[in-house]
């Protein structure tokens, strides 16, 4: 049975350092963004739970910074869901945004709690 894209892209990732696998999930990520522009940047720091982001949307004439500070990953059947807690863009129209629908919420994520665990 074929392994969905994401057992793939851990497999690889556990395989390299973590510059690398930022480059590779940076890669992945960009082409499922590519019709709203380019992320440049992803940091993600497993030990504290964050994740630093840097976009170029289109229409922008400035790279946009995201910040994501206490994420929390649980089961949900097959997968995981994703639970953002603070978050902050450096655009503050996107930031009032953010943090009215995206702060606390939780993202169902097709990827084990283990899987994913190795990614974040």
């Amino acid at each position: 049975m074929k392994q969905p894209l994401w057992h793939e892209i851990v497999r690889v990732v556990r395989c390299v350092d973590c510059a690398t696998g930022n480059n590779l999930l940076l890669s992945v990520l960009n082409h499922k963004l590519k019709e709203f522009g380019v992320m440049t940047s992803i940091l993600i720091d497993s030990k504290n739970k964050s994740i630093a982001i840097e976009v170029e949307l289109k229409g922008e004439d400035r790279p946009i910074s995201i910040r994501i500070n206490g994420y929390g990953i649980e089961p949900d059947g097959d997968g995981s869901l994703v639970k953002i807690g603070d978050i902050s863009f450096s655009r503050e129209w996107m930031d009032v945004i953010a943090k009215k629908f995206l702060a606390n919420a939780k993202l169902s994520i097709p990827v084990s709690v283990d899987l994913l665990e190795q990614i974040l």
